[in-house]
């Protein structure tokens, strides 16, 4: 595309501004939510700093005149004195102001970026949970993190040093016309080619960042893979660190070799607008010397002319360098305000009270899912049943749906066919939050937070009151009081190695301590999705030996490989290829002589 194609695209014209001003709408509520007195302050500060700043431009002018009419004799000594004082004061106030105003800057960019911070946090505990399993999302908040999180404030800035360096520059060119106005069309065409140049470069490396969001995702995994404690024993045992290290080093050298080369095409071309400039200068200088010595002006006029061209120059960059940010700004606030507007679509279809007591429980009436891009269902056409206070079982291969399942059951999913209902309604009218609470879920890829073991085990509702008995009472259902008692500072032991006086658990006592998460809040139902695949089975027998005692009321559904786990539910479901293949009780099933009955014929030989 043409350098005037590019510049089109840019947000200059009027019509892009006018669809512009809903950003610039949203931008002004982010300031105004951080703190309106201050963004006041902030735009009071820069007004007073750009009139300090031509106010010190018109001392100097006073100052140049004084020594001129006083060196003529128009003027006594004591009048530049008394000028020089004044332009004291005035480059004084002008810098104090300044600095004012910068430290105004600072504090409001702080405020608002830890605001950001805040709206991505709560925006990204929102979203629908299948917004975690596409690129998409990590690519949107790879831009809005992209974005930075202090450009909101940084607008208010760039468009207050715009207008500053609009401003002086305008007051410069008045003076500059007042000695000699022919040169004034010379001092525009050094800005307009500077303006051009930096325009065409903030879109050009903005359209370069877009693309590299994924490559700098995957080298950030890659870094985190080497650098962190979840890979290292096969990092070191399968030999795998120079080779992840040199994807890693081949992925930074080429964001590395694509950013310099967009950088050396700018350096290129800002050194060419620099050499105009530079000739611009040295000719407007010699015509003026050439005028002074031909007594058409006074050394004064060409002094302040000088004067006022360099800083006319400054000022035109400013304002060039002000106009550009804004252009990078409203490409990036785009990004940043698009991942912040991303709304759930799973929310309350009605305000539907949630019941006191449930009585039939959730039921799943001809549920099917099929997930984005995919050409197959997971789950197709599920009939299933969770009572309150029943044990049920879900058996299948992995890959079978029982994951998807849960998904469903717990609402991270809405089903694509079919409904789900709690107590005869359907769970879409009740509140995703208020619904959720029915549920303690451990996965099978549990969360192990580096935090206490107390603190681990409350994670299961931060809500509930954290006592130690609460928690404790929590462990001893899971079966892991006993080894948590053995740890040196026992529940208030940190478990992780990051930080001092951390310690390390097992995978099987890790597993233990995400059931006693699981335990810890009173639920209604319990989801264990291989909830002893990694302890050992004398721990996996304790566990079950007492298990219904251990919900104390509460349903149950529990997914596990191991029949042995499953063989006390009240009923068993057996998932194929996202399909209930058969259901029934332990007894039912066996004599049926179908699939389960199969794979409990296999396991059992191992114990015969």
């Amino acid at each position: 595309m043409s350098l005037f194609g590019r510049l089109c695209q840019l947000p200059l014209s009027p019509a892009m501004i006018k669809a512009a001003l809903p950003l610039w709408g949203k931008v002004w509520a982010t300031l105004a939510e951080a703190g309106r007195g201050l963004t006041i302050a902030v735009i009071m500060a820069t007004v007073l700093e750009t009139a300090l700043s031509i106010g010190s431009l018109y001392a100097i002018k006073l100052l140049v005149d004084a020594i001129g009419a006083s060196l003529s004799g128009a003027a006594s000594q004591s009048a530049v004195f008394w000028a020089l004082g004044f332009t004291g004061v005035a480059l004084l106030l002008s810098v104090m102001t300044a600095s004012w105003a910068n430290y105004l800057r600072t504090r409001q960019g702080m405020i608002v970026s830890d605001l950001i911070d805040r709206k991505i946090h709560a925006r990204a505990i929102e979203v629908d949970y299948s917004f975690y399993e596409s690129p998409r999302y990590f690519d949107s908040l790879q831009k809005a993190r992209e974005a930075g999180t202090q450009r909101p404030a940084q607008v208010v800035g760039n468009v207050l040093a715009l207008a500053r360096g609009v401003i002086v520059l305008g007051a410069i060119l008045v003076m500059l016309a007042a000695i000699e106005w022919r040169l004034l069309p010379v001092l525009l065409i050094m800005v307009g080619l500077a303006l051009i140049v930096r325009l065409h470069f903030t879109r050009q490396m903005f359209d370069w960042r877009m693309k590299r969001a994924q490559l700098e995702r995957r080298a950030g995994y890659l870094d985190w893979m080497l650098t962190s404690n979840v890979h290292a024993k096969e990092l070191r045992l399968n030999h795998l660190g120079a080779h992840f290290s040199a994807i890693y080093a081949g992925l930074r050298g080429q964001i590395r070799t694509e950013h310099l080369a967009l950088e050396r095409r700018r350096l290129i071309a800002e050194l060419g607008v620099a050499a105009v400039a530079s000739a611009i200068f040295i000719g407007t200088a010699g015509y003026l010397i050439s005028l002074a010595l031909a007594g058409a002006l006074t050394v004064g006029q060409v002094v302040l002319f000088v004067l006022l061209l360099r800083r006319a120059e400054g000022s035109g960059n400013e304002a060039v360098s002000s106009l550009s940010r804004l252009v990078d700004d409203h490409l990036y606030l785009g990004r940043l305000f698009d991942f912040l507007d991303t709304k759930p679509a799973i929310v309350a279809q009605s305000a539907a009270t949630m019941p006191l007591k449930l009585t039939s429980g959730i039921r799943l009436e001809n549920v099917s899912f099929l997930y984005d891009g995919a050409h197959q269902p997971a789950v197709d056409r599920i009939d299933l049943e969770l009572k309150p206070g029943q044990i049920v079982a879900l058996v299948g291969e992995n890959g079978s749906g029982k994951t998807t399942l849960i998904k469903l059951l717990t609402r991270l999913y809405d089903p694509t066919q079919g409904r789900i209902t709690l107590d005869g309604r359907d769970i879409r009218n009740f509140d995703p939050i208020a619904y959720r609470s029915l549920f303690s879920v451990i996965f099978q890829d549990f969360a192990m937070y580096p935090e206490t073991v107390g603190e681990n085990i409350r994670y299961g509702n931060v809500a509930l009151p954290g006592g130690l008995d609460e928690v404790r009472k929590a462990a001893l259902q899971a079966g892991a009081d006993s080894f948590i008692q053995k740890l040196p500072r026992t529940y208030d032991t940190p478990l992780t190695k990051l930080f001092d006086d951390g310690h390390d658990l097992s995978l099987g006592q890790w597993q233990r301590v995400a059931l006693a998460r699981s335990f810890f809040p009173r639920a209604e139902f319990i989801i264990m999705d291989e909830p002893t695949s990694a302890v050992d089975p004398a721990a996996e027998f304790e566990l079950f030996e007492n298990f219904r005692e251990r919900l104390d009321g509460r349903g149950a559904l529990i997914i596990s490989h191991r029949l042995s786990t499953v063989r006390q539910a009240d009923y068993t479901y057996v998932l194929a290829d996202g399909r209930i293949k058969e259901h029934g009780t332990h007894d039912e099933l066996v004599t049926r002589d179908g699939a389960y009955a199969r794979l409990f014929s296999q396991q059992a030989k191992h114990y015969q």
